[in-house]
């Protein structure tokens, strides 16, 4: 097919699957916005053209939304707060109902996974461009292009799902296509370059789920010993990594000190000492005052309100937020906010558990990396919140791709 039949084809897509390549990168917000308001311009015409599904999530959609816009009566800053609905909210609502209106079918779906898969590829070749002069010292590589190390790790464990599903998908000694197993050194080498020591821990936790649902449904009359055998080996490699990075880091960034001389001892001192139990109790502290509706909506706005309580010792990172994606929705909405957020993703995971449950294997497949893909946003944002800008904005596109695919092809209407 040459390059002037795929435009034609492919036309109506191209926003929507630019964002998804280029949204990993720093300083493309001008292009990064563009896109976005294309693919929802595109994605209503297809709607207003085209019999579509109806939107799945309404009503939590609508709770959750209309909650965090109530915040605006009792923020302790209006103006800060309406500016994060329109970006968090707003902007991934308009992914959301994109990607679900354009992903018609597996021509859809196939873009998107190689987009994703691009997605990975770019990252790392610029990583290597802006530290070429630096090749070896992996420890301290650059991430400014991508957003930091903190969310560069969140972006590559929540696409990790569908990367999963694509290497299922990938006969390994059928060429070209065997080409797309090459990511799989390549996602290693992005995961690790971050030093996130929880980046590692959820992608297990993905993994062994993954594998998990899909052996119940699929796998049992298989060869269960070769699948335990391979999940075994990844967990094995996925534990190393981990131990790897954890034993570079200190356990406790306000000590600087190892708790002992031996790398096992070292890795129950990070879990025993972390500050993260400090910065948890301190904000912890902060909910009790308004525990009921919160402070606004905004992951940042406590940084700002409390910043005259931030503890000296404290460097301005530990201070950000409360490193932790309930406890934020805590502070910001207080227990009602937080409800309503549960709620939503309640929802979404019982949506991708009827995908799950669905007779053709293919939206099975779908249901499993829906699932796992909410896993990945909560297990990673458990110790950290980068639920936020580009990594909010890629969970929402994720939803609408899942969503869109899975329910076309099990034929849900409702």
């Amino acid at each position: 097919m040459n390059p002037v039949q795929i435009f034609r084809d492919y036309r109506y897509l191209l926003p929507a699957a630019l964002l998804l390549v280029i949204l990993p990168l720093n300083h493309s917000m001008a292009l990064r916005l563009l896109s976005l308001f294309l693919a929802g311009g595109i994605a209503i015409w297809h709607v207003l053209k085209n019999p579509t599904p109806r939107m799945p999530l309404k009503l939590p959609l609508a709770i959750w939304s209309g909650i965090a816009a109530l915040s605006l009566t009792w923020s302790l800053n209006p103006m800060f707060s309406f500016s994060e609905l329109k970006t968090e909210i707003g902007y991934g609502m308009i992914a959301f109902f994109s990607f679900y209106a354009l992903t018609q079918g597996e021509r859809e779906w196939t873009l998107w996974l190689k987009c994703i898969a691009a997605g990975v590829v770019t990252t790392v070749v610029l990583v290597l461009r802006e530290n070429n002069t630096n090749l070896a010292d992996l420890q301290n590589y650059d991430l400014d292009w991508l957003h930091g190390s903190g969310s560069y790790s969140t972006y590559l464990a929540t696409i990790l799902p569908v990367l999963i599903y694509l290497w299922l998908k990938t006969p390994i000694t059928k060429y070209p296509r065997n080409l797309l197993w090459l990511a799989v050194p390549l996602f290693l080498f992005a995961g690790y370059i971050t030093m996130n020591r929880a980046f590692w821990l959820t992608c297990n936790l993905v993994f062994v789920v993954w594998a998990g649902l899909w052996w119940v449904r699929h796998g049992r009359r298989r060869h269960t010993g070769t699948m335990f055998a391979v999940l075994l080996g990844c967990v094995l490699v996925l534990t190393l990594l981990f131990v790897a990075v954890a034993k570079q880091k200190p356990a406790d960034s306000i000590a600087q000190q190892p708790g002992a001389g031996t790398t096992s001892n070292h890795i129950v001192y990070t879990f025993e000492r972390s500050e993260r139990y400090d910065i948890w109790y301190f904000w912890i502290d902060r909910i009790a005052e308004n525990p009921l509706l919160g402070i606004g909506f905004g992951r940042d706005l406590p940084h700002y309100v409390y910043a005259d309580m931030r503890p000296s010792e404290w460097h301005a990172l530990m201070f950000a937020h409360a490193h932790n994606v309930l406890l934020d929705y805590a502070l910001q909405l207080g227990i009602v906010g937080l409800a309503s957020f549960m709620f939503l993703l309640g929802a979404i995971v019982h949506r991708f558990w009827q995908l799950y449950s669905s007779a053709l294997e293919e939206a099975s497949l779908i249901g499993i990396c829906g699932i796992t893909t909410v896993i990945a946003m909560l297990s990673k944002n458990m110790t950290d919140d980068l639920f936020w800008r580009g990594n909010s904005l890629l969970f929402w596109m994720l939803m609408g791709i899942l969503l869109g695919y899975g329910m076309r092809l099990d034929g849900r209407q409702k």
